[in-house]
């Protein structure tokens, strides 16, 4: 895991805030739920989180967050 904690505010799939850790994201992927696509962040193999944000929202907040 990452010692610097950068969180990201991203939606859930009700739509609400998030935070996530950006740091310990280590893949972003899509998926199609309810006819809508959805992403899964992957922070190991066996710890996923699906969010209501889309990928390039996903990417777009983690690289910010990163070059802060």
């Amino acid at each position: 895991m990452a010692d610097t904690l950068k969180f990201v505010k991203l939606k859930s799939i009700n739509g609400e805030p998030l935070l996530v850790n950006a740091a310990s994201v280590r893949a972003v992927s899509t998926i199609a739920m309810a006819e809508d696509e959805v992403s899964v962040i992957s922070f190991t193999e066996t710890h996923e989180l699906v969010v209501g944000s889309k990928v390039p929202e996903v990417l777009e907040a983690i690289e910010a967050a990163t070059r802060i």
